[in-house]
């Protein structure tokens, strides 16, 4: 089957846990990719305004970036699909999370992210990954308008906590999905959006099958874009709850595993060495 579509998440799948990737490599890669048709979308939890910290203004233009986990589809710099959570319900998620201590929401609207301190280990934390990150007293002073793409949670338990949470958000409102976004981080955002929504417009847009799309991840909020592929492929450091969800595990995002699969993908012409690479999922 040929190749139409590769979509790769970014932290601890493509970046290295020090935040860098091989630029070089990467280029080439899509580069040849591009020459055969072949659409590469970067689908990430992080949001666009943090997107320009790993990608040059010439190599932005050649992807398709699905930023606050797939709710926000930018396109050469134009926005072109948004989903949120309306005001009131992301005002109540926001008042039950405040009745417990240790976790800090910050709000992305897609082009900007809000937050409710100005300094300290709270802030430093969450600033690390928001270039455009905005102070707000209330977020309830947003106007009633907005729409949230992505609740992003900053806890300081473990991964197991944070899966809890996710558990008691799913259970206790149900128009949005939570997920667990590697350590640190419980992601919340409408149940009609996620990665798998984005792919699935993707896919739509350009009459692309599930057998001709690939799909890159390590972390529970990737989950939904493995159902929408073939190809789903989990990194050797993956949460084990995603590996089960995925036909093929590759090497670790250090070993920069994602690009070898790639260039032996352009190499061969086709994907059987894959075959090496199956887990236990039909």
């Amino acid at each position: 089957m040929e190749l139409k579509l590769v979509t790769i998440d970014l932290d601890e799948t493509l970046l290295r846990t020090d935040k860098t990737y091989d630029v070089d490599r990467f280029n080439k890669v899509l580069e040849k990719l591009n020459e055969q048709g072949i659409i590469v979308a970067v689908v990430t939890g992080n949001s666009y305004h943090k997107i320009h910290d790993y990608f040059t203004a010439e190599v932005l233009a050649k992807l398709y970036f699905a930023c606050d986990n797939g709710n926000y589809i930018v396109k050469d710099g134009t926005p072109i699909k948004k989903t949120g959570i309306p005001y009131q319900d992301f005002t109540q998620i926001i008042d039950f999370i405040d009745e417990f201590d240790g976790y800090y929401p910050c709000l992305s609207l897609g082009d900007a992210s809000y937050f409710r301190k100005k300094s300290g280990p709270a802030f430093d934390f969450v600033a690390r990954y928001n270039n455009d990150l905005q102070y707000i007293p209330l977020f309830s002073e947003l106007p009633e308008d907005s729409v949230v793409t992505k609740i992003a949670i900053a806890t300081e338990d473990s991964l197991d906590k944070n899966k809890v949470l996710a558990r008691i958000i799913n259970e206790r409102y149900e128009n949005v999905t939570a997920v667990t976004s590697g350590d640190g981080w419980v992601d919340v955002y409408n149940r009609q959006g996620g990665k798998g929504s984005a792919l699935a417009y993707l896919q739509d847009k350009y009459q692309i099958k599930a057998e001709e799309s690939m799909a890159f991840g390590d972390s529970l909020n990737d989950e939904s874009m493995m159902s929408q592929v073939y190809y789903s492929i989990a990194m050797e450091n993956a949460d084990v709850d995603l590996e089960m969800q995925c036909r093929f595990k590759i090497g670790t995002n250090n070993d920069q595993a994602v690009l070898g699969v790639l260039e032996r993908y352009i190499q061969k012409g086709n994907l059987d060495f894959l075959n090496d690479k199956r887990t236990i999922k039909q």
